[in-house]
């Protein structure tokens, strides 16, 4: 009797014993926010190791390259000014214009050839010699921006170091969109997960055991959905 009164108290503690459904949108949020997460959450560790490891690759491949990149502008920003004179720190605009052109005086000429063509031109639509003077005051390089790259050689390797930290860039957005592409095949795969996850547990049905005290005893129903 006693062993019968002990069974119904621990049985009194289990209400139902079913198995767990998860829930798709906690699965497609823990991937959202990192990828991997949603598949632990679904207990598929083997591609939860491969999307966490390829998050924490991507991470790395980021961290390499903006290092690189800061690398590629201190080089390119004191190649300039021991050849150019170029005061470093400047913009990164500035940096551009002395990329295009050999000199300050190449530049300025293409700006004023420009000016002339569009507002001093008799056929142009644009003639306004007021508007002439007021876009060379705002386009000249003065003298003290000056610069000459004196050969071509010098002209070419800053051209080189330049283009190398765009490409830094360049590979720097990839790792952005390698990260935002990791995140939706990880959200997606969890969601189809869920799904099965969740189909298969519908099938073991639901079981539920609860004490029955008119009868002493304990009562047991099974429900399973078609």
């Amino acid at each position: 009797m006693k062993k019968i009164v002990t069974l119904i108290i621990l049985l009194s503690f289990i209400t139902s014993v079913c198995a767990e459904q998860l829930s798709t949108k906690k699965a497609v949020l823990l991937s959202a926010l990192v990828p991997g997460l949603g598949e632990i959450y679904t207990k598929d560790y083997t591609k939860a190791g491969i999307f966490l490891s390829t998050e924490l690759a991507i991470i790395f491949s980021y961290m390499r390259l903006k290092s690189e990149t800061e690398w590629a502008i201190k080089s390119y920003e004191q190649f300039a000014y021991s050849k150019a004179d170029i005061p470093k720190n400047s913009s990164d605009r500035y940096y551009q214009r002395i990329q295009d052109y050999f000199s300050s005086e190449e530049y300025n000429e293409s700006v004023i050839s420009f000016a002339r063509n569009v507002y001093l031109s008799a056929n142009s639509p644009y003639y306004n010699p007021a508007y002439y003077y007021e876009y060379l005051d705002l386009y000249l390089i003065p003298d003290e921006q000056a610069w000459d790259w004196q050969n071509n050689k010098n002209w070419y390797k800053y051209k080189d170091l330049r283009r190398e930290k765009q490409d830094f860039e360049i590979l720097m957005n990839f790792t952005f969109g390698a990260a935002i592409l990791n995140r939706i095949v990880s959200i997606i795969d969890s969601a189809i997960s869920v799904k099965k996850v969740n189909r298969k547990n519908s099938l073991l049905g639901n079981l539920v055991i609860e004490p029955d005290w008119k009868k002493k005893g304990m009562r047991i129903s099974y429900e399973y959905n078609f």
